[in-house]
């Protein structure tokens, strides 16, 4: 396997948001030819649903028969969401119930994670049939679903740093404590900072050197580094070096400067990093139209909110490498890394 695409949207002409079932076999094929192992991030509508339980339910009646060796099992980005990032507008919504009861019966069948905003309620929160957002939780991981922590609100840093904590403190509670039990969305996107953390146009470039000097003058092991990045990105940082949750960040250079990469390997190292590419090859997301962006490798929203990327694997691990960072490095974030996170069974404390 060359590589393990642990969080991306589209491959060839198939948008995985879309996805029906007899496209596997051709997604399949896909990965195969590019000696890829894939886990496909899905943006879920609520109107696809159906269709989606219809997919993953083929997915796993393929990979009981080994006809998908390939494909991991799949990841939904949302619903439960912060309310600024680049998503598909579709993407974000407030799942009854029965719809939550719905995706977390897709657990054994091959669904592996679901994105959601930790800071979207409290645990003691309820949903509209009486249960908590705690009783949510421990739905999905008793099924086998695990939560990736991101795409936070960003009205209330310190709040939602609480709430990280307190759903951090509360599934290792319940369950065996792993660094595997929790995973993240890519870190500093999508997240309140207090920081820039990456310079997309020619007027942002201008800036980038200032900024970033700022950021990274600091020794991180003695910083406050809830003072210089905020308190989201702290409290994830310091979750990772306590072994409470498993952090992925994008090298495309433009979700977050490659400098910020660096530093953020080389404080937490690179046993401890994913690298997720959060990129597609198609140009709709969702059954929602993208557009290329005139100065940059993201695809964007009509709106000109930033999407997804377009740079896959190779470019990406050319960007790890021109860091300094050995083929050993690049393997160990792109293959060993998220094979060990996706492989990973939950189990009672």
């Amino acid at each position: 396997m060359k590589a393990f695409l642990y969080h991306f949207h589209g491959i060839d002409e198939f948008d995985f948001s879309s996805l029906a079932p007899g496209d596997l076999p051709l997604v399949q094929k896909a990965a195969a030819s590019r000696e890829y192992g894939i886990l496909p991030t899905v943006y879920l509508r609520r109107e696809n649903l159906p269709r989606l339980v219809a997919m993953i339910r083929e997915y796993h009646a393929l990979r009981q028969a080994d006809a998908v060796p390939n494909i991991a099992g799949f990841a939904i980005e949302g619903p439960l969401l912060g309310p600024q990032g680049g998503i598909p507008r579709a993407g974000r919504w407030y799942p009854s119930a029965e719809e939550w009861a719905t995706l977390a019966s897709l657990g054994p069948l091959g669904l592996r994670y679901i994105v959601m905003a930790p800071d979207a309620m409290a645990l003691e929160d309820r949903i509209d049939d009486g249960s908590t957002f705690a009783d949510l939780l421990v739905n999905f991981y008793e099924q086998g679903l695990r939560i990736a922590v991101g795409h936070f609100h960003r009205d209330a840093p310190q709040r939602s740093a609480d709430r990280l904590r307190a759903v951090l403190d509360f599934l290792h509670g319940r369950y065996a404590s792993s660094p595997y039990l929790v995973l993240t969305d890519h870190l500093y996107n999508d997240t309140p900072r207090n920081f820039q953390h990456a310079w997309r146009t020619p007027t942002e470039r201008a800036r980038r050197d200032v900024e970033l000097k700022g950021v990274l003058t600091p020794d991180w092991h003695e910083a406050d580094l809830r003072e210089l990045l905020g308190p989201v990105p702290a409290a994830m940082l310091d979750a990772a070096q306590d072994s409470l949750l498993y952090p992925c960040i994008n090298f495309d250079g433009y979700h977050v400067d490659l400098e910020i990469c660096r530093r953020t390997v080389d404080y937490l190292g690179t046993s401890r990093v994913i690298v997720l590419t959060d990129h597609t090859e198609v140009a709709t997301m969702a059954q929602e139209q993208l557009s290329c962006s005139e100065h940059n490798p993201l695809w964007l929203r009509d709106d000109g909110a930033v999407a997804a990327g377009s740079s896959g694997y190779e470019q990406q691990r050319r960007n790890i490498l021109s860091l300094g960072f050995d083929e050993a490095a690049v393997r160990r974030m792109f293959v060993t890394n998220p094979l060990a996170a996706i492989s990973y069974q939950v189990q009672a404390a």
